[in-house]
């Protein structure tokens, strides 16, 4: 009989041991996924970034920026904001394909929207997702 308890005592203390190696990477894999989102905001500014600096765009023509924080559940990630001012249309067409290019790289969709002011505003986004919003005004010294 008392062998039978240690047999059976032994399989919980596994059992036990199974359930807890079993939440620990849970946690470990909920982090690095969460981690994984963080970054994808961070990456997306970065190449647009890289993109509007290797075009001719500098500060001085940037007229706002922002980020503003987001979350979903336990999802978190940046949404940001640019307004430029642009000194030549040839710059919105050449941007809006380097645009392309990130979007595809990323797996992200890219949105164009003409403003009533005669500005373009591009999005890039996932499902449920805003992550970057580059508006361009034409600049009033254009001829």
């Amino acid at each position: 009989m008392a062998n039978r308890e240690k047999k059976i005592s032994i399989w919980i203390k596994l059992y036990m041991i199974m359930l807890f190696l079993f939440g620990m990477s849970m946690c470990f894999s909920l982090q690095f996924v969460r981690k994984q989102k963080a970054l994808m905001d961070v990456a997306i500014d970065e190449k647009i970034v890289n993109v509007l600096v290797l075009n001719g765009i500098i500060q001085d023509d940037i007229l706002t920026q922002y980020v503003v924080e987001r979350n979903i559940d336990i999802v978190r990630w940046n949404e940001f904001y640019k307004t430029i001012d642009l000194k030549s249309d040839k710059t919105v067409r050449f941007l809006e394909k380097k645009f392309r290019i990130i979007a595809r790289s990323m797996k992200l969709g890219l949105g164009k929207v003409k403003n009533k002011d005669n500005s373009v505003t591009y999005k890039f986004y996932s499902p449920n997702k805003n992550y970057y919003n580059v508006t361009f005004i034409r600049s009033k010294n254009l001829n």
